[in-house]
């Protein structure tokens, strides 16, 4: 059964990373979007920018590539996918204290347990989004570097839950949640504003060059991160928040 909304699927043991393997299958045509790629195991998994996320055989590890078009977004909406994917993620681990730490992060108490990586890349039939997805379901962090050991989390540390199941469990909720911000859904921009991890906290924003220090004021509806800082209130939509 074709797990979700996904018309398509493929599951592999080990990969580099789960979406180069989806930019090359919609790259080359001939799959039915959405797609759906799943790994047991990556040895080249990609976070923002340069970072590279760190997982073993206890991760869920999969990207979904999909049509913006099919769910009415477009290009000025694609930093909310992100989000509307944070909260999928969030409601199916169904864990207190779970929230989303902009702008792709979804963590408990500070540590991390997910993060979520879209990608835009151009198929036989148009632009296509890729959203990589990796979580920390029952990850064990002794082989991990020291950063990911420090900062990581698992899912299993919380309740025991079945990465198959999970996986159901998010797909079920990002569908909708997609469509959600095609019609720009103040119900889903109430919802990741509400998770908001950074709100009223001292936080420092590298964008670039220049890092901006302020208090964290909220994420807008159109997925920005509103600050506070002694240059006034200010929507950021890129850089990256410095832990």
């Amino acid at each position: 059964m074709t797990p979700g909304f996904a018309r398509s699927t493929l599951h592999v043991g080990e990969v580099g990373s789960t979406s180069d393997l989806a930019r090359s299958l919609v790259e080359a045509g001939g799959v039915e979007l959405p797609l759906l790629v799943r790994a047991d195991r990556q040895t080249a998994g990609r976070g923002r920018g340069a970072n590279r996320w760190w997982s073993d055989d206890g991760g869920l590890l999969f990207t979904l590539a999909v049509e913006p078009s099919s769910y009415g977004i477009v290009a000025e909406r694609a930093p909310r996918v992100a989000l509307a994917a944070a909260v999928a993620i969030v409601d199916a681990i169904g864990v207190a204290h779970v929230g989303i730490r902009w702008p792709n992060d979804v963590e408990v108490c500070g540590r991390k347990l997910a993060g979520i990586l879209p990608e835009w890349v151009v198929g036989a039939s148009g632009a296509v989004m890729l959203i990589g997805v990796g979580v920390n379901v029952s990850t064990r962090f002794e082989g991990s570097p020291a950063e990911v050991a420090r900062l990581g989390a698992s899912v299993g540390e919380f309740r025991q839950v079945d990465a198959g199941a999970l996986l159901d469990a998010i797909l079920s909720r990002l569908g909708p949640n997609l469509e959600a911000v095609g019609r720009g859904d103040p119900g889903l921009a109430a919802r990741w504003a509400a998770l908001d991890t950074l709100r009223g906290t001292p936080i420092r924003v590298d964008l670039g060059g220049p890092v901006i220090e302020g208090v964290g004021d909220g994420i807008a509806a159109d997925g920005g991160l509103w600050i506070t800082s002694a240059a006034g209130r200010t929507c950021l939509y890129g850089g990256r928040v410095l832990r």
